[in-house]
């Protein structure tokens, strides 16, 4: 065992104080080199909560395992041999039962990764530094026929073999721990995490998450367009403050590709078995488009100067799929699992992606047997003859597998627990999913009754590695900080109740620039002229009823057919009809164009902000709305409310304010990357954002944005995006600022501490960019939702209406770091499910914050988030970094974007050739100077489908 020394607060902050970032050797987990924690919070009410944890012994002591590398190859070697995760576990199973004597007691006990370790805490007998074990592999319940299938497994003991346990518990209590104990105790919480693996493993599907979520279809949902929700559970080994390590279990939900047949699969997820037609013929615009072949020809004409919609289904069953289609279905269907119908296998196949030709124009060429000649056979011909089953939706694509092979659609049956990746899943698909949010009483049962399930105390692996899980979940400290006065127009203050706060009978706090330049467009066939007309006066009463002025009360407003040409094929002409309209009535560059969208629409609603930001001849500000909103008179007070609060801030008001304690010489900056989605081809840019207080009163903020290699982590031009902030500060207040608090969005754990190392001494560049005297004092933190984290109030006055932890409920004790100031804050209020709160992790702080005065800003600055009358769950300068973010996605990563056409580069930094797309790095701030008033305004200050 690693020899480790007790310590006192006093010893872990003496020769630490003056440290910001630690070596990047031995912390990327945990980031022991960073400012230790000043001490604990003491403000606000204190409360009992019960945390998601498990608290974990080992019996005993000087608890140690072994570590073995494993590699499994086939005997007889194939080039460019893929070895699934699955092969690799089916492979291990029949090889541990086959085992005998020591062997057997070895890997009964053993935790396997499904790549190449696993670890036991017996010793495993070795000849020469090996273990050498053939296994034929059984397939289709039978004795492997031939080599192909015959697998060695060698087994060698890994470098540094023993893995100490106890380092954890160490850990845990605060030990301090030289570089080889931590490195020690790394490997220990990683063999812990693969132990707890190996039983859920067998009995669910893992899915996500490294590893760490399981799923089940017992009480699956059918979900629209051929999805279901499958439910599980996610779990984690994680060390704590608490003297003892934890094991973290929480509910899981995710949407997968509904199994079965794949060409009832496919109908489903393209919507197949709709009507066709258009809209009814209104004001002004053609009708659409005719549908195309097969099922495609649903799409109707729009009437007379009418609109008409996107092509409609045609029938119940699937013949044949045009191009947009047959991108969808790949996109959605890739790397998905399949058994075959047309002949007796039990084998598992991976599809590589569906061919671009039906299955009757695909022909390949086939040797002749003796001595005929080689001849041409296409696809139904040779499922005909090799297997005797007649094709019968030939016009229907092949599902590639394997290297070169073909099957067609009809006998290919779709394997469950196929995910459907994030960004592809619906808006209807995500409003189905929400309704399964469950309020914190049923989530922490569900949790309790998982426990159960889980049973570790009667598994023998856990039993052999001396493990134990406590019961029931953890009861920790917490406490609830007040809520600040919110602060509107003539000093007047309004108090927060439960998170929000009620703004009739006040002004916004500071006006922007008048409203004068704007026009009204509706893409909505049942919303004409007269009624933009309508909503438009209603609109600017209740923006000058805020404070917000309107010199032009009468804005041009027009309708128009968004999808005349095609779906969507009309919304950049409707845009440059409007911004057009805007410019003539007053000669001035359009400041605000108002949309109405028929509904929820993410395609139509991305295509408006790509083309305004970046197809007009100077990008415009957009504000998006439901035509069924503006309609409603019972809920209009509430939503022009709402809706003039976005559009006060994108004129380059502020709404309202909170006293933040933030001094004047400070500024606060935001950041956040966000990466492009996985697809095939080259790997199109990341997207870099920084966000930065222009002045000492840190409530304006202006945005950096750049583009960076795809799938980097670190923003590569914090440099000079900071010395960019810096100048602006400067300029308006005629001094640089003395202290930069910098919120940091957007990083995974396992990155923290590369990610610090890089990006802090960018900033110290910068400012040294100014003079050698110039050295600002910097606090670094890092904002993590990403996490399975949650707490639950233990008495009932201590939640609100919905159940959850009232605002400002502040967790920093037990299940936080023993090293590091981090803390867990619910500063919002839960309207739908379980609450999350924010991690917060201060990786670095020369300006020596304390516990209670960090922790009290961040709440405050919660409750000044622009377009809201409630307090947000995330500190908003780091919000408005992923709002930019994310609406940056929509111009760069949309699919007609110039970024998709770029010729790649190739990099081979990996050690694998990559193809990188290139691009300009500059290019979003290029088209921000040809309108520099864009970027002046919060022009991301909207939510999507307002």
């Amino acid at each position: 065992m690693a020899k480790t020394s007790p310590a006192n607060p006093g010893d872990l902050v003496a020769g630490m104080q003056d440290l910001s970032i630690g070596t990047m050797r031995g912390i990327q987990d945990t980031l022991d080199g960073c400012p230790p924690r000043p001490g604990f919070g003491t403000a606000g009410k204190p409360i009992q909560v019960n945390a998601n944890m498990f608290l974990t012994r080992f019996k005993g002591q000087g608890v140690s395992v072994n570590h073995y590398d494993i590699e499994i190859n086939p005997v007889v070697k194939v080039a460019n041999q893929k070895k699934p995760r699955a092969l690799l576990q089916k492979i291990w199973d029949q090889m541990v039962q086959e085992a005998k004597g020591d062997i057997k007691k070895a890997l009964d006990a053993a935790a396997f990764d499904q790549q190449k370790s696993f670890y036991t805490p017996f010793d495993l007998p070795v000849v020469n530094g090996k273990c050498e074990i053939t296994v034929a592999l059984r397939e289709d319940g039978a004795d492997a026929q031939d080599d192909t299938r015959r697998f060695k497994a060698v087994i060698q003991p890994a470098e540094n073999q023993k893995v100490d346990l106890d380092t954890i518990i160490g850990y845990c209590q605060g030990n301090r721990q030289n570089e080889q104990a931590r490195e020690t105790m790394l490997r220990a919480i990683q063999a812990m995490n693969v132990l707890f693996r190996q039983d859920p493993a067998s009995r669910f599907t893992m899915s996500g998450a490294a590893g760490r979520r399981f799923f089940s279809t017992e009480g699956a949902v059918p979900l629209s367009n051929g999805a279901v929700l499958y439910k599980g559970f996610q779990q984690s080994f994680r060390w704590t403050s608490a003297n003892f390590p934890a094991v973290q279990i929480d509910t899981a939900y995710s949407a997968f590709v509904e199994p079965g047949m794949l060409h009832d699969v496919c109908a489903k997820i393209l919507g197949l078995g709709g009507s066709g037609g258009g809209f009814e013929g209104g004001r002004g615009g053609r009708g659409g488009p005719r549908g195309g072949r097969g099922f495609d020809r649903g799409g109707g004409r729009g009437g007379r100067g009418g609109f008409a919609g996107p092509s409609g289904g045609g029938g119940a069953s699937l013949q044949e799929v045009n191009g947009s289609q047959l991108k969808k279905l790949n996109d959605i269907l890739n790397r998905g699992k399949f058994t075959v119908t047309h002949r007796r296998t039990d084998r598992v196949f991976t599809i590589m992606g569906l061919s671009h030709q039906p299955a009757e124009a695909i022909k390949f060429l086939v040797k002749g047997k003796d001595g005929k000649p080689d001849r041409q056979m296409s696809v139904v011909q040779y499922f005909k003859e090799q297997y005797n089953v007649t094709i019968t939706r030939p016009r229907l694509p092949c599902v590639k597998y394997g290297k070169g092979n073909f099957v067609p659609l009809e006998f290919v049956k779709l394997e469950p627990f196929h995910s459907i990746p994030m960004l592809k899943i619906t808006a209807d698909q995500t409003a189905e999913i929400s309704i399964y949010s469950k309020p914190p009483p049923e989530r922490e049962a569900m949790i309790n009754s998982w426990r159960q399930k889980l049973n570790y105390a009667n598994l023998p692996k856990l039993k052999a590695w001396g493990v134990e899980v406590q019961p029931k979940m953890m009861s920790i400290p917490a406490r609830v900080l007040q809520p600040p006065n919110v602060l509107y127009g003539g000093g007047k203050s309004v108090r927060a109740n439960f998170g929000s706060w009620n703004t009739k009978g006040v002004k916004f706090t500071k006006p922007g620039r008048p409203l004068k330049h704007w026009a009204i467009l509706s893409f909505d066939q049942r919303c004409p002229v007269e009624d933009c007309e309508k909503f438009g006066k209603v609109m600017t009463s209740y923006l000058l009823q805020y404070g917000c002025p309107v010199d032009n009360k009468q804005p041009p407003c027009l309708q128009w057919n968004p999808n005349q040409g095609g779906t969507n094929a009309g919304v950049k002409a409707g845009l440059q009809e409007a911004a057009r309209a805007a410019f003539m009535q007053n000669k001035g560059n359009p400041q605000l164009l108002v949309i109405i969208m028929p509904k929820k629409d993410p395609g139509m609603y991305q295509m408006i902000k790509a083309v305004a930001a970046e197809q007009l001849r100077l990008p415009v500000v957009t504000q998006c709305l439901q035509s069924a909103k503006i309609k409603n008179e019972r809920g209009l007070d509430q939503y022009c409310g709402n809706v003039a609060m976005k559009i006060h801030a994108k004129l380059g008001g502020l709404t309202h304010q909170v006293q933040h304690a933030v001094d004047k010489t400070t500024m606060m900056v935001g950041a956040d990357v966000t990466h492009p989605p996985p697809k095939g081809g080259p790997i199109p840019p990341s997207i870099a954002v920084s966000i930065a207080a222009i002045h000492g009163e840190n409530n304006t903020f202006k945005p950096s944005v750049y583009l960076q290699s795809g799938r980097t982590e670190i923003i590569a031009a914090l440099e000079d995006m900071m010395f960019d902030h810096i100048t602006q500060f400067e300029q308006n207040t005629k001094a640089k600022p003395e202290k930069i608090l910098f919120f940091r969005d957007g990083v995974s754990e396992g990155q923290y501490a590369h990610c610090v190392e890089q990006e802090f001494q960018s900033i110290k560049k910068a400012a040294a960019r100014f003079g050698a005297n110039y050295k600002p004092k910097i606090t670094f933190v890092i904002c993590a939702k990403r996490h399975a984290m949650r707490f639950f109030a233990q008495n009932d006055q201590d939640r609100d209406r919905t159940g959850n932890l009232p605002p400002g409920t502040i967790v920093d004790r037990q299940v936080t770091s023993p090293m590091v100031h981090d803390f867990y804050l619910q500063a919002h209020a839960g309207l739908q499910g379980t609450a999350r709160p924010t991690h917060y992790v201060v990786v670095a702080d020369e300006n020596k914050y304390t516990a209670d005065k960090l922790q009290q800003l961040v709440n405050n600055l919660c409750y000044s988030y622009a377009r809201a009358t409630r307090s947000v769950s995330l500190v908003p300068v780091a919000y408005y970094a992923d709002i930019v973010a994310e609406q940056t996605r929509n111009w760069i990563y949309a699919d007609d974007s110039e970024s998709s056409t770029v010729a790649p580069s190739v990099s081979s930094a990996s050690g694998a050739r990559r193809e990188l797309m290139t691009f300009d790095p500059l290019r979003i701030m290029k088209r921000f100077a040809e309108g520099p008033d864009f970027n002046r305004v919060a022009w991301v200050s909207e939510a999507k489908f307002c």
